[in-house]
């Protein structure tokens, strides 16, 4: 338990910025020094690492930090898409567009559906959510190094995990003669929830973009496709010529 917070039940927006911020900028001189990325791949690394320290918390109720949560996710969104954007638009009016377009539909939109679907420390306070953080950032990031989309899924997945995280020690209560656990204590670091619908749409989404990432890192084939006939003949020829007929 973090002294002083005895009587809190969960961290407030600014420990969760704060610790995701730290962890990022950790996070990115790691991968800089020890694994050789870019500095400038490094610093997108940090920058991902603490914007998904605060993703969690989109499930709030309407307020200053969630409208602040929407505004950075909604201006972020376009720039990863960027080259996605770049292939989908061609000339450089139609990708302004679709960059305005994708920001006022995760700006305005994505509360309203997200504030609809979901509860606070419902389904998307999970570890299903945070792999599904992580494997979308995977999936939109466009590089052709593996590595470096690794690197950014690997970021938000770990800013993700510090909010759960330090939501459940700010769980445990302590009165300076016994340490006793808050009501929401669990309802960070979890798998499943109480309503089977969320559970469903939530580990149906996992294993959807499980298989998309495994697809687009060329792990499986992606479905549909088939060894070419000459590939198929060659293989079913023997390597050398029979020594008798």
């Amino acid at each position: 338990m973090i002294p002083g917070a005895g009587a809190l039940n969960m961290a407030g927006y600014r420990e969760h910025i704060s610790v995701s911020g730290l962890l990022g900028v950790g996070y990115g001189i790691g991968a800089v020094l020890a694994f050789g990325f870019t500095p400038v791949q490094g610093a997108l690394a940090a920058f991902l690492t603490w914007i998904a320290g605060m993703l969690p918390d989109l499930d709030s109720e309407s307020g200053k930090p969630v409208r602040e949560i929407f505004g950075v996710t909604a201006a972020l969104a376009p720039l990863i898409l960027m080259q996605h954007l770049h292939e989908w638009g061609g000339d450089t009016e139609r990708v302004m567009l679709f960059c305005l377009i994708l920001y006022g539909t995760v700006r305005y939109g994505g509360a309203g559906l997200l504030g609809w679907l979901s509860v606070h420390r419902g389904m998307f306070h999970s570890i299903p959510a945070m792999l599904i953080a992580a494997e979308a950032a995977f999936l939109c990031y466009s590089h052709h190094d593996v590595m470096v989309r690794l690197l950014m899924a690997g970021g938000v997945g770990l800013g993700f995990l510090s909010h759960l995280l330090l939501d459940e020690m700010y769980s445990v209560r302590w009165d300076g003669a016994r340490i006793r656990l808050a009501k929401s204590a669990g309802s960070a670091m979890k798998f499943a929830g109480r309503n089977f619908a969320p559970n469903a749409i939530t580990w149906g989404l996992l294993f959807f973009l499980t298989y998309a990432v495994l697809v687009d890192a060329e792990f499986l084939d992606a479905p549909g496709t088939q060894p070419a006939p000459e590939l198929i003949r060659e293989a079913l020829q023997p390597d050398e010529a029979p020594l008798y007929r």
